[in-house]
């Protein structure tokens, strides 16, 4: 699933946190203002402006009389939204319209004789503390902020904004982290489909963090298997060209020998130049093989008509399985033209069709169908042998590749068809692939069809009315 991957788990852990972190801090900045006890004193300029509010309120009573203050209570209240009220010493208010919060406070400070501050839910401050006018008289003044002046932490719009950037920031962050994982992963695709020159490093840039000691990890692997590789096949190829002369060699003298041997010595002879010939046509796969695995090959843009060089081969095919008491026979074949070398994609069938007439049983038939999907021709062959075990139906287009006692060396072949037909297909731009069906393995091969070329008309005769 796409959000499983590696770049959404540390996005999303991220962001997650983050906004964890900014909702956490604004929880604790809203709780340790309503718990504090004595907020003014942190609050600086907050607290002396309370102070000082306390005073001349009080002052004004005092010099000015109830009906002044009453004049001076209800101006704040007007403009300001503040409440403020003003308590004899035990607790008596001045004025009988005093609310029950206002109150309470002030009971409190006369039974406490401490100043006291508190924040309501919905963050309005009720402050009150113990005043001595200038007559000695003492009051108890506590005032009912609309809007306390604190930081109270962010607003709502605020906390959007920093979950959103956060979201920003941890989505470049998980980019700079995985962006290199998925470089490597493309690395690795094109590594295992056969680009051996392919390296991480310089997709990497200036990096110098773990990742880019796992890239150059990977390019040192690569290179010691590439080099691996190159050397096994300059082997094959060169074991190859070498056996060539002495095989060569080795048929003039048989037929040397020939000449120069009785009845009795004809039926070594005869087991000599059998055993010389397989291992001539071995000599002739590996050659094949080597060519196809380097490059030498190159595919013409000749439009071939597939179902011919099919129908060619089942024919061969089909002559050769008769005297095993085996048939190969085609079920459908529909006209579709490929464009590539007709000599490859002759061999390629061909030793896919043979390898099929090998493992099927005595009695039964090959089938052979070709339809088209699309833009793409497909090729089926179905034997009716033991097939092959799940795990190991990837490696059957691996050279030398044998799968238990059905493909010993008894059987005929050296496991070198499929190879050859793997990497002709593969050459051509299509696909091949094994299954087991009931009864038997089946071989499909995908290869791209190219749109036939337009019929040119003759130029239509004019008409001349005389």
């Amino acid at each position: 699933m796409k959000y499983r991957s590696l770049f959404w788990k540390i996005f999303f852990c991220f962001w997650l946190a983050a906004a964890a972190m900014i909702g956490a801090l604004n929880i604790m900045l809203w709780f340790s203002f309503i718990n504090d006890p004595n907020p003014e004193h942190r609050r600086g300029a907050l607290g002396e402006a309370l102070n000082l509010y306390a005073e001349s309120a009080v002052q004004v009573y005092d010099s000015e009389g109830l009906q002044t203050f009453e004049q001076y209570a209800n101006r704040s209240l007007k403009e300001a939204g503040t409440e403020i009220a003003l308590f004899q010493g035990d607790g008596t208010a001045l004025i009988d319209q005093t609310s029950s919060e206002v109150a309470s406070v002030a009971a409190e400070i006369q039974r406490t004789r401490q100043h006291v501050s508190e924040v309501s839910l919905t963050g309005r401050l009720t402050w009150g503390r113990v005043i001595v006018a200038p007559s000695g008289r003492s009051f108890i003044f506590v005032s009912r902020l609309r809007q306390p002046y604190v930081p109270r932490g962010l607003p709502p719009l605020g906390i959007v904004l920093s979950i959103v950037a956060a979201g920003v920031i941890s989505y470049l962050l998980a980019l700079y982290l995985t962006s290199p994982v998925k470089k490597l992963k493309t690395v690795v695709q094109s590594f295992a489909e056969g680009n051996l020159d392919v390296r991480i490093t310089p997709e990497l840039g200036n990096r110098r963090d773990e990742l880019a000691d796992l890239g150059r990890e990977f390019d040192h692997m690569a290179e010691q298997i590439a080099a691996l590789i190159s050397s096994q096949k300059r082997l094959l190829a060169d074991i190859s060209h070498e056996l060539r002369s002495p095989l060569a060699r080795l048929t003039v003298a048989l037929e040397l020998a020939r000449k120069n041997t009785s009845d009795k010595g004809m039926a070594a002879l005869d087991r000599i130049e059998l055993e010389s010939e397989r291992v001539n046509a071995l000599v002739g796969q590996l050659l094949a093989l080597t060519r196809l695995e380097s490059g030498a090959e190159r595919v013409p843009p000749e439009m071939l008509a597939l179902e011919e060089i099919v129908q060619q081969v089942v024919d061969d095919a089909n002559y050769e399985a008769k005297p095993q008491h085996k048939e190969v026979k085609v079920l459908h074949l529909s006209p579709c033209r490929v464009r590539g070398s007709s000599e490859l994609l002759r061999s390629g069938v061909e030793n896919v069709i043979r390898n099929a007439i090998r493992y099927t049983t005595e009695g039964t038939a090959v089938e052979v169908s070709l339809t088209w999907k699309l833009d793409t021709a497909v090729l089926t062959v179905r034997d009716h042998g033991p097939g092959v075990p799940e795990a190991e139906l990837a490696h059957i287009f691996e050279p030398f590749y044998r799968v238990g006692e059905a493909r010993e060396r008894s059987s005929g072949g050296v496991g070198l068809g499929l190879s050859i037909a793997d990497r002709t297909i593969k050459l051509h731009g299509g696909t091949i692939r094994a299954e087991n069906v009931p009864g038997g393995l089946l071989i499909t091969i995908g290869l791209p069809v190219s749109p036939a070329p337009p019929v040119a008309h003759p130029p239509a005769e004019k008409i001349t009315v005389s």
